[in-house]
This record gives C-alpha cells, sequence and structure tokens, in this order.
C-alpha cells in the first residue's frame, strides 16, 4: 500500500495543470484580492446605519434594547472608520410606520423584536429583518442581530437556570396558596425573576460578557472573500481524486485498462488513490491557510486547533466531490473537469465569494440552498470561530460536511466497483 501512495503521490505532483489549478490558483486569487481590495475598510468610512424598530413592550423589555443602546454609542470602529455609532436606531408604533420610512430610504432596515413577556423580561425573544435592497448596509444589519441572538440565547438559558435553582430552594409560604389565589408565592416568583434576569447581566458584564456586536467591529470585511477563498480552494482540490478515480476507469485512458488487467485488488488502487489525493490535498490547503495568515493578515480566530480540524473536513468534502464527479458525470476527463470548475465556482457564488450581499439574498430567497453547499459550509465554519463565541454553529457546519463527504465518496466507490467490460 505504501508504495502505491507514494506512486500515486508523484503522478499527482507531476501534473502541472493539476498543481495550478488546486494549488496556485487559489494563492493567486488571494494576491489579487489582497491588491485590488487590500485596504477598502482603511480607505472607505462608512456612515452609521439607519435603522427602524419598532418600539413595543416586547422590544423595551428585551435584551435587543440594551444592544441597540449600546450600538447607538459614539466610539471608533473599524466599519464607520470614525467616532460616529455604529447604528442610529429610529423607534416607530408599527411596523407600517417602519415601512414608510424604508420606502422613503430614511433607514436600510426595519427591525420587529417578537417573544412571549414574563414578568420584566422576555422568553424566546427573536428579531425579525425587512429590508427591500441588499447591500453593505444590510449585510451589517444581519450579522448584528445574529450576534445579539446568540448572546440573548445565552442570558435566557443562564436566567432559567438561576430560576430553577432559586425556586428549589425557596420554601412556599403557608398561606395564600392552597386556593389558588394569588399570594405571598406569587409576588415572590416575580421579584426573583426580575432580580435573577438582571443578576445574571449584571454579572456577565462584570466578567467582561458585554451585549454588544463585536464582529463588524472587529471585522475586514476582506476576510469574508478569503474564508470563502479557501472553501473555494477545498472543492478545487477535488480535481485529484477526479485524477485517481478517471486513472482508475478503463474507457478514459491507457492507464485504467493497465490497472483493470493488472494483478493488484482493484480495491486496493482506489483506496490507496484516495489516500493520496487526500493527503496532497490536505497538505496544499494547510499551506494556503498559513499563507493566507502570515501574507495576508487574515484572522482565523484563536482556535488553531478547530480551524485545522474544519480544514481538514473541508479537504475530505473536496475529494468526495471530486470522486463523485469522476464516477457518476459521463463523458470524458476534459468534460469532467469542467463540471467540477463550474460547480466550484458557482457555490463560492453562492457562498459570498462575489460579495456579502449576494450571500444574503441567496439566504433569503433559497434559505435551504446553502444548507447543502459544501463551500458555504466550509465559510460559514470559519465565520463561526471566529466572529461567533459559541461553536454550535460550527459543529453543525462539520456534521453536515461529514455527512456530504460519506455519501457522495460512498455512492463513487459502489459505482467503480461494480463497473464491469467485456472487453478492454
Amino acid at each position: 500500500m505504501g508504495h502505491l501512495v507514494l506512486y500515486n503521490a508523484k503522478d499527482l505532483v507531476s501534473n502541472r495543470s493539476l498543481v495550478f489549478w488546486t494549488l496556485a490558483f487559489p494563492i493567486l486569487l488571494g494576491i489579487l484580492f489582497k491588491v485590488a481590495l487590500g485596504d477598502i475598510v482603511n480607505k472607505e468610512a462608512f456612515d452609521t446605519v439607519p435603522v427602524a424598530v419598532v418600539n413595543s413592550q416586547v422590544y423595551k423589555d428585551s435584551a435587543f434594547k440594551i444592544a441597540f443602546d449600546e450600538l447607538m454609542k459614539a466610539g471608533d470602529t473599524s466599519v464607520t472608520g470614525s467616532d460616529k455609532p455604529l447604528l442610529q436606531v429610529t423607534e416607530v408604533s408599527s411596523l407600517e410606520a417602519g415601512k414608510k420610512l424604508l420606502q422613503d430610504e430614511t433607514v436600510d432596515g426595519i427591525i420587529e423584536i417578537t417573544g412571549t413577556p414574563s414578568e420584566g423580561m422576555v422568553k424566546d425573544a427573536q428579531a425579525k429583518l425587512t429590508i427591500t435592497t441588499n447591500g453593505l448596509n444590510q449585510t451589517i444589519l444581519k450579522f448584528i442581530l445574529d450576534e445579539i441572538s446568540q448572546r440573548v440565547d445565552m442570558i435566557s438559558t443562564l436566567t432559567e437556570r438561576e430560576i430553577t435553582a432559586q425556586l428549589a430552594a425557596l420554601t412556599p409560604p403557608a398561606t395564600g396558596v392552597s386556593d389558588g389565589t394569588a399570594g405571598p408565592l406569587s409576588a415572590a416568583l416575580a421579584f426573583y425573576t426580575e432580580q435573577i434576569a438582571k443578576s445574571v447581566q449584571d454579572q456577565l458584564s462584570s466578567s467582561g460578557f458585554i451585549l454588544q456586536d463585536r464582529s463588524p467591529k472587529s471585522m475586514d470585511l476582506l476576510m469574508a472573500e478569503f474564508f470563502s477563498l479557501v472553501a473555494m480552494a477545498a472543492l478545487y482540490g477535488g480535481m485529484f481524486s477526479l485524477t485517481i478515480m478517471n486513472n482508475a476507469q478503463p474507457p478514459l485512458g491507457v492507464i485504467g485498462r493497465r490497472i483493470a488487467v493488472s494483478p493488484t485488488s482493484k480495491s486496493k488502487l482506489i483506496i490507496s488513490g484516495i489516500i493520496t489525493s487526500y493527503l496532497v490535498e490536505l497538505i496544499g490547503l494547510l499551506a494556503l491557510l498559513v499563507l493566507c495568515h502570515f501574507l495576508f493578515q487574515v484572522d482565523f480566530g484563536a482556535n488553531w486547533g478547530l480551524t485545522m480540524l474544519l480544514t481538514s473536513v473541508g479537504a475530505l468534502a473536496g475529494l468526495s466531490f471530486g470522486a463523485a464527479i469522476s464516477t457518476l458525470v459521463p463523458g470524458g476527463e476534459n468534460a469532467k473537469i469542467g463540471v467540477l470548475i463550474a460547480v466550484t465556482m458557482l457555490g463560492a457564488m453562492l457562498a459570498g465569494m462575489m460579495g456579502g450581499a449576494m450571500r444574503y439574498a441567496v439566504d433569503f430567497h433559497f434559505p435551504m440552498l446553502n444548507k447543502f453547499n459544501p463551500v458555504a459550509l466550509i465559510t460559514d465554519g470559519y465565520y463561526n470561530l471566529f466572529f461567533h463565541p459559541g461553536y454550535g454553529g460550527y459543529w453543525q457546519d462539520i456534521v453536515i460536511l461529514l455527512i456530504i463527504s460519506a455519501v457522495m465518496l460512498g455512492t463513487s466507490v459502489i459505482v467503480l466497483r461494480r463497473q464491469r467490460y467485456d472487453s478492454l
């Protein structure tokens, strides 16, 4: 097996066209990104984002109001490029009133907070964003709401946990309970709910937790392009497995016919080829990752272990993608390569490589499309590692990528092993 892996590695690396598309092309594209867009954040000062918020009681009692109050404070940010506040919030009485401002282009979006009021707090608080156009400001608003939602969920979980603990330790009074009437216990519950919610938020604040959006302020907008660039390179790496699989099919060339009549087990040849293509692709992706970090100054977050894991899973997705195209798409080698490049570029475009507005439009109109787009899943994984404090979205991306990879790779191996030929 070892000598087969070594032979396949030499064969793949010696293919200049293959090396260019999988290793050199992403690097050249990264250089073009840096040269053309490198200082866009420093050279362009973005204005404060105007937004309308429906001023309901639910909004007043929710943590979203606390966050918006923070974001309306002046302070130097990399987004506005000055001491301007990130948001300019206009409170409106109803959604219809907000739509009038939106039609007049006074605001860039309308936010409506929904949820269940409960003793001075809001359970299951959700933010609905209404927009009429897609652009940078709308993308910033979406980032803000996503980040705040995660923080609100964290506060709600901690608060409910603390309330449960307090109620377990609370001794019910002897009066006002047995007949179902309101009494000291219900008053105590209301008091505890409000005090506990405030206590949890105070504890989070004192520990360095601030309920406000941090992603736009710490985000170089060019980083999104590099996240999708690495994801695109992972799918382009499928050319290695595509080449290996093509070589194992007699109708596609002399090499395939020689392999078909060789005494070596076909399964052994396929497995060694898959291992080789994965290792070569992974090395190329890790080199691109290091290059992006040190040469292009792209920050992938502090947890390099999880970054490497995501990159490894991305390489596996690229490998399975190339194998699936080789075995399932009819035609010659050039046709299969054309399909791989076309599908990869389409996936990169849908994932946001051509701009955040495109990604938001796709997610808004076709929310399930990028759930099965490997480029989008890998890009989202890097987003979640850097921009969000929790890892729920990250592990979800990992699991979906593994499922997609297993399905494509398993199908490819089954189809290839069942191929039979009357003559060669």
